[in-house]
């Protein structure tokens, strides 16, 4: 049975490899950007940098609850 802090790592892990999908996420929204209408861009740019911002929040809490150990 793993132990609290290798469980930790493990949802540290999944959280940064989702992280990273966000950001080519948002790396092919710029590549498209000039095809679309500026406020559909805007939009779309919003809703990934808020999911960024979510999941960053996520590891931080994480990464302090694994220094109390």
């Amino acid at each position: 049975m793993a132990s609290k802090k290798e469980k930790i790592m493990d949802k540290i892990e999944d959280l940064n490899m989702e992280r990273a999908m966000i950001r080519e996420a948002m790396e092919d929204l710029e590549k498209k950007k000039k095809e679309m209408k500026k406020e559909k861009y805007e939009k779309l740019k919003a809703k990934y940098e808020k999911k960024m911002e979510k999941v960053r929040e996520k590891i931080r809490k994480l990464e302090e609850e694994l220094k109390k150990l």
